[in-house]
Order: C-alpha cells, then structure tokens, then sequence
C-alpha cells in the first residue's frame, strides 16, 4: 500500500510538471520599421482551439524588401530547450499571402555544444508541404513544416520574421495552427495572454541586435 501512494505521488509530480511547463512557451507578435507588424485578427483563420473568433497571425510588410523592417513573432521560454524539442516546428499559411524562400520563416538561434552560437533559419518555401485546407471562408490554406529537424544544440532564441516586401510579393501573410516546442497556437488565448513585446525587450530575447538578428 506504501509503496503504491509513493507511485501515485511520483505520478502526480509528473502530471504537475507537465501542467507547469504547459504554459510555459508562449508567442508574441511584434515588429519594426514602417509598415510592418504582426498581430492576431478575427475571423481570418481555421478553427481555434477555444472559442469561435477563427484567429489568425498576420503578418505586415507593405514596403520594399531592402527597408530595414519586419513583422516579427518572438517565443518566449524557449531558451535552453534543447534543439530536439523543436523536431515539430511549422505552420498553416493562407495561400492568397506570401510564403517565399526567406519569409514568412523560423529564425532559430542555436548554441552547439563547440564553438560559438550561429542563427538557422527555414522559409516557407523550404519547409515540407502538406495538405490542403479549406477555412470557414472558403479560403485555402497549407500545412508547412521542417523537414530533417534542426541542428543539435541548445536553443537561445526562437522567432517568425516576415521581412519579404510588397516588391517581391503580396506583402502579408496569415499564418495559423503554429507549432514549436510541443505547443500549438491558433489565436492569442493559446498564450493566456496576447503581449506585443518592445524593440529592446525583442533584442533582449534574441540576444542580439535586429540588424543582425534579421539579416539573412
């Protein structure tokens, strides 16, 4: 009997933990530059996980690719999570927006176990495709997601850039069903809470300057 209560509260300890670390990830839209941000919108996505807005992450560029600018998403917990956590890392994109080879793309920082730490990024276009969907709106929608896993090491920063203008491309995309490090997001309530972060606190988590943080 002693020894099945021990089970039992080793068990619970687990469940907890698991709870703990349930919110512990979190995503924040953002920017910088002119015409450039990111933000949740209503009534642009798939279904959300809870209520009945159909939350989508938009994505702003409306100037040239060579202005230095972007709307930006950073995570927020992810540091020293090591690189094999982030085997499931993707997105659904809204095919009337930009999915380009740089952008809308995963910006992961990465420090290996030798040498010093270095930036790897996937664009849309390198990402593996998956089927289509159709949203409530008869829009369509693709699933993309990495292919082969990132390389190994200890995560610094993880963040979405769109920083493809409208000379190049639509300049937006929406993005949805949002997926890194074991969590899914399909509109802010996934968060608890929908926080744009400042130009300093994004350097802060990126752990170093924009103009080289967002360089590719």
């Amino acid at each position: 009997m002693k020894r099945a209560l021990v089970l039992l509260a080793l068990l619970f300890a687990f469940a907890m933990q698991g709870v703990a670390n349930a919110g512990s990830v979190t995503l924040h839209p953002s920017g910088f530059g002119e015409h450039s941000y990111a933000a949740w919108k209503a009534n642009e996505g798939l279904p959300d996980s809870t209520g009945n807005q159909d939350q989508a992450l938009y994505f702003q560029k409306m100037t040239s690719t060579a202005s230095f600018a972007a709307g930006v998403a950073v995570f927020k917990g992810v540091a020293g999570m090591p690189t094999a956590a982030f085997s499931d890392l993707g997105f659904w994109w809204r095919t009337d927006g930009h999915c380009g080879a740089g952008a809308p793309r995963f910006n992961v920082r990465i420090q290996p176990a030798l040498g010093p730490a270095f930036t790897y990024f996937v664009g849309c276009q390198g990402m593996l495709p998956g089927a289509p969907a159709i949203d409530d709106h008869g829009r369509t929608w693709e699933q993309r997601s990495l292919f082969g896993g990132l390389p190994p090491g200890t995560v610094v920063s993880l963040s979405i850039v769109f920083d493809e203008g409208n000379d190049v491309g639509q300049g937006y995309v929406y993005l949805d069903n949002i997926r890194a490090g074991g969590h899914t997001w399909s509109s802010a309530s996934d968060n608890g809470n929908n926080n744009a972060v400042t130009t300093a606190e994004m350097e802060q988590i990126l752990g170093e300057p924009l103009n080289v943080a967002f360089t590719q």
